[in-house]
């Protein structure tokens, strides 16, 4: 007669972390999204997939193939940056480079990247078209809209909340 199946508690325990562990590592990677470069202050951020409403001063976690391309992206094309600008409200650049929202200083544009090479600048003083933004990082080096310009809403794959 065979013998009843035998639960021992240790086995039952690595069974019970293993599941755990697939179902996050299934889950996570639509809530938690980790950022390296030093575009930006934090590293960790909290994803929502309702990017509905993002305002200024907002993270979002946006997909650009065409701009992953161009600055040489090869592992992801999605990008994490800050709204500076928000669709209607008033972007301008100066004479220095400098960029302003409603008159709010933002950032100031470079002549050269790190590596030596001419940047071009965006050129645009207005109001910010509806569903678009523009979007930067934390630090001067940034490669963001000072650059490439407005990014278009529709883009958005999710509004993000620093972490740490």
């Amino acid at each position: 007669m065979p013998k009843p199946l035998d639960l021992d508690f240790r086995n039952w325990r690595l069974w019970m972390a293993i599941t755990c562990l697939l179902i996050a590592g299934t889950l996570l990677p639509y809530k938690v999204s980790v950022t390296l470069t030093p575009s930006l202050k934090h590293r960790v951020y909290w994803l929502t997939r309702n990017p509905d409403c993002v305002g200024r001063g907002e993270y979002v976690l946006f997909h650009d193939k065409e701009l992953a391309a161009r600055i040489g992206m090869k592992k992801s094309e999605d990008m994490m940056k800050l709204v500076g600008c928000n669709e209607g409200d008033q972007l301008t650049v100066d004479a220095e480079k400098k960029f302003y929202c409603n008159g709010e200083y933002l950032v100031r544009a470079k002549d050269f990247s790190l590596k030596g090479e001419p940047l071009q600048h965006f050129a645009f003083s207005g109001t910010v078209p509806k569903g678009a933004m523009f979007v930067m990082g934390e630090h001067k080096d940034s490669y963001d809209s000072r650059y490439f310009g407005f990014v278009d809403k529709s883009r958005i794959l999710a509004k993000a909340y620093p972490i740490f």
